[in-house]
């Protein structure tokens, strides 16, 4: 198995894949990271010894390719000796140097690796730039929060257009996310994919039950966790241009988080309105995804089971569901090898 993970530097993805690293083994299997960049500049010590991270973007553009390419072998030479290992390569698709993008890589430069997924990790901008002002290499580097903001998009959509040119996925997820989540992806692939629908604004009060129910529909489903990017600290911003293009990528994130699960679960615990859940419920149940929505009340709209395929009011009921489900998946999957 071989995933390419996609990510702009500063992003702390290390911190999600060494816990995957860990979990594998704990599990009696062996994932290598492979860090792309480093094997770049490692190509490079025998035509300037100066070069490194910091100044890697100031490279002519052929040069970056002849780096890249021989990089590229490296890894897949690496990859050729131990094939009874999973591999993680972490790179970029992108640099974003001196307040504008240099592309680094193309669809071209992955049918040599050929990766059986990709992921793009994402932290939220201000994390970013926390974690960017503590390395050396980026003290005097002029970049802030909005400029980061659009490199993440940017490295997330050069991502999704070579997956999708190559026939791949590719998994938005939070350098925050639980690890289980992209160990299922690496190992679980029988489990369906499930979407986190909720209000944000209960933070003091349903996370708790929230908290408990995700942890029960884990056991049966691969889950992608809204809550993984905390915007919160945007809603008091006095930079209103930084405010408007988070919240804008909040919109499409949490639709790329739908459009990469096979379900959509809504937890509505209490009755208090969210423009946010009723949003990704129509936009899911209009993109052909199974929306199930847990709503223990006994009164509703007529508009409430419009956009659901099918309402619960005990939770248990809707792990039975997704258990089954996955259960039918896996038979499957036997069947077809």
């Amino acid at each position: 198995m071989i995933i390419f993970s996609s990510a702009i530097a500063g992003s702390n993805r290390s911190l999600l894949e060494d816990a995957v690293v860990k979990l594998a083994k704990r599990n009696g299997k062996r994932i290598v990271i492979v860090n792309f960049i480093d094997e770049m500049i490692e190509s490079a010590k025998s035509l300037n010894k100066y070069l490194n991270a910091a100044n890697l973007p100031n490279l002519d553009i052929k040069t970056l390719e002849l780096l890249k390419t021989t990089a590229f072998h490296r890894i897949t030479d690496k990859i050729k000796e131990d094939k009874n290992v999973d591999y993680i390569i972490d790179g970029h698709m992108a640099f974003w140097w001196k307040s504008g993008p240099i592309n680094l890589l193309n669809v071209n430069d992955f049918k040599e690796l050929e990766p059986d997924f990709f992921i793009s990790v994402l932290s939220a901008p201000d994390q970013v730039l926390k974690t960017l002002k503590a390395k050396s290499e980026w003290t005097n580097k002029d970049i802030d929060s909005y400029e980061i903001a659009i490199w993440s998009e940017l490295e997330l959509y050069t991502t999704d257009l070579i997956s999708d040119t190559l026939g791949s996925k590719n998994y938005l997820i939070s350098a925050n996310e639980d690890p289980r989540t992209l160990y299922d992806l690496l190992y679980a692939a029988h489990k369906p994919k499930v979407y986190l629908s909720y209000s944000m604004e209960h933070r003091d009060t349903d996370y708790k039950q929230l908290d408990a129910f995700t942890e029960k529909l884990r056991k049966h489903s691969i889950i992608f966790n809204p809550r993984t990017i905390d915007i919160a600290a945007y809603h008091t911003t006095e930079d209103e241009k930084l405010k408007d293009l988070v919240f804008n990528q909040t919109v499409r994130r949490d639709y790329h988080l739908i459009d990469q699960s096979d379900l959509v679960v809504i937890h509505m615990s209490t009755l208090v309105y969210s423009s946010g859940v009723d949003s990704e419920r129509m936009h899911a149940h209009t993109n052909g995804k199974t929306v199930l929505l847990y709503f223990p009340f006994q009164r509703y709209s007529p508009f409430t089971p419009y956009f659901v395929d099918k309402m619960y009011k005990e939770e248990s009921q809707i792990i039975r569901d997704i258990e089954n489900l996955a259960k039918r998946n896996a038979i499957k999957r036997k069947a077809s090898r």
